[in-house]
């Protein structure tokens, strides 16, 4: 990490394990130094080292720290958007480090410090940030069973922007477990334990509670993006003390952007998300990151929706329903396909990668009665993806055809084995097409395909597949694939209940949307007639 300018240090030229040469002060803060360094058993490859502010008193808090440089390495290496640590170990003093990539650029408080962010610029980090929360948010497997990961301790300084030749800019979350760990000292009053950023802190970090979930990291998440468009806080105190703090926090209202900065415009889908993540009630935030996710697609897709300026000559009228284009060819051809003769005839489902003169197209045929079909022609369709790729490479591909009774809805899963060549050669075309094509066979005339539609998929989603390709190629099988099956569908009986609610504002959404469209259609057509 590139950070704050080298000053005198006694670590500076020192060993550390016979290993690290310390070469650089790059960064300090409450929880340690960061310094830069050599990997001498790497040819010298530089590395950037974290030197905790406090030493190992015991056997109990050596296994603590240990727990948590585990944790935070599976991390790295599940998300391209967090920190990679590579190693760890202590000094002659009993002071624990750990050893990370190096990367250079520059953390969110350097950013800011200069100016607010666009809206597009915005969007860009934050869906990063929530893309590495999310990941940890799902949990890692520690013998046998999954644990969710919450960071404690989300502020600008834990959000590095790395610069990466290759890739762009990356966003990479730092020092998750870190809070945590140092928070867990024996015999420390609640004020003195406490570790986390006091303006960034959830009411419910600040008055002790060991159970925190993820919705914690979610109202720091709210702090900073307010302070990410704004420039500024969203709550103003008079001292920095841990009291003052805290009553912000639990019983200060935050303000709107505008009421902020005036010069900030925002859609209000985004006022409201912000408003929603700084939930004093944790039931009143978001309940995971995903969600968040979601509205960030909704305001970057009314973005780009924009209608120009009235000396535009093109007026672009704002879509009713979130569309990829698709090839009406390709629909045109699936249309043609017969049933595999050795595929059983029965409601099943089963993916295809079409092949075109352009590319292969993902496409997922299904077989339902010819009533069922009718039904879902003109409802909502949704498609979710769920992983743990760090236990298995494996995912849950879920169609799913909404009816407003939760009964009736018809869920089309499928696993992706990304071990075998199939599953990553459908999985890699879902992310690089970005739609697929839904076939319908009716049980009581299978022969032909009666019905196509076609679904798209978000650019959250098509840039989590990617990262699951990547990861897929690195990740250790810790069970068996019979055993990841297991797993991901209990995960995924526990989330249809939210797939459900999503789908139902999805469709209330698209009606009020046709509605908006004409409205608006109707007002260009009269203003356009009274100028002819």
């Amino acid at each position: 990490m590139v950070g704050q300018k080298a000053e005198l240090d006694d670590y500076i030229g020192q060993f550390l394990n016979n290993r690290y040469l310390i070469r650089d002060l790059i960064g300090k803060g409450g929880m340690g130094r960061v310094y830069l360094a050599e990997d001498s058993a790497k040819g010298a490859m530089p590395i950037a080292i974290k030197i905790l502010s406090l030493s190992l008193a015991n056997q109990q808090m050596s296994q603590r720290f240990a727990r948590e440089i585990f944790i935070g390495a599976q991390l790295g290496r599940k998300s391209k958007h967090i920190v990679r640590i590579l190693s760890y170990g202590v000094t002659e003093d009993k002071t624990p480090f750990f050893v990370m990539e190096y990367l250079q650029g520059k953390n969110l408080k350097q950013i800011l410090k200069i100016q607010p962010l666009t809206i597009p610029k915005f969007l860009e980090i934050c869906n990063q940030i929530c893309l590495g929360l999310q990941c940890a948010h799902q949990g890692i497997s520690l013998k046998g069973e999954i644990y969710p990961i919450v960071h404690r301790d989300i502020k600008p300084e834990n959000i590095f922007l790395s610069e990466d030749s290759k890739q762009g800019e990356i966003v990479k979350i730092l020092d998750f477990g870190i809070a945590k760990f140092l928070t867990e000292r024996s015999g420390m009053t609640l004020t003195d334990s406490f570790i986390g950023s006091l303006p960034y802190c959830s009411p419910e970090h600040m008055e002790g509670r060991k159970l925190l979930d993820v919705r914690s990291d979610i109202y720091s998440l709210g702090v900073l993006m307010f302070e990410m468009l704004t420039g500024k806080h969203p709550f103003q105190t008079k001292s920095n003390s841990f009291g003052t703090w805290y009553q912000a926090h639990r019983f200060q209202m935050p303000p709107t952007v505008e009421e902020v900065n005036p010069q900030v415009k925002i859609p209000q889908v985004l006022q409201k998300l912000l408003m929603s993540c700084l939930a004093k009630e944790v039931s009143d935030r978001p309940q995971n990151i995903n969600q968040i996710l979601e509205e960030l697609e909704k305001v970057n897709n009314q973005i780009k929706d924009v209608i120009p300026n009235k000396s535009s000559e093109i007026i672009k009228l704002p879509l009713p329903v979130q569309l990829v284009p698709a090839t009406l060819l390709s629909e045109q051809e699936c249309l043609q396909k017969n049933w595999p003769k050795n595929k059983p005839i029965g409601a099943i489902g089963f993916p295809h990668l079409l092949q075109t003169p352009q590319r292969p197209i993902p496409t997922f045929w299904a077989m339902l009665p010819k009533q069922e079909i009718t039904k879902f022609l003109d409802k909502v369709h949704g498609t979710e993806f769920i992983s743990q790729i760090n236990v298995y490479p494996m995912l849950l591909w879920v169609t799913v055809l909404y009816d407003a009774q939760p009964s009736m809805t018809k869920w089309l899963p499928y696993f992706l084995d990304l071990k075998d060549n199939k599953g990553q050669n459908i999985a890699r075309s879902l992310a690089e097409v970005g739609y697929y094509h839904l076939l319908f066979f009716p049980l009581e005339d299978p022969n032909r395909c009666s019905h196509v539609t076609t679904l798209s998929l978000t650019a959250n989603q098509r840039q989590q597949l990617l990262d699951w390709l990547d990861m897929s190629q690195q990740s250790n099988e810790l069970i068996l694939s019979n055993q990841a099956k297991t797993l991901l569908k209990t995960e995924y009986e526990k989330l249809k209940l939210d797939i459900l609610q999503k789908l139902a504002a999805d469709q209330k959404a698209e009606k009020e949307g046709l509605k908006n469209w004409m409205a608006k259609f109707l007002e260009i057509f009269f203003k356009l007639l009274s100028h002819s």
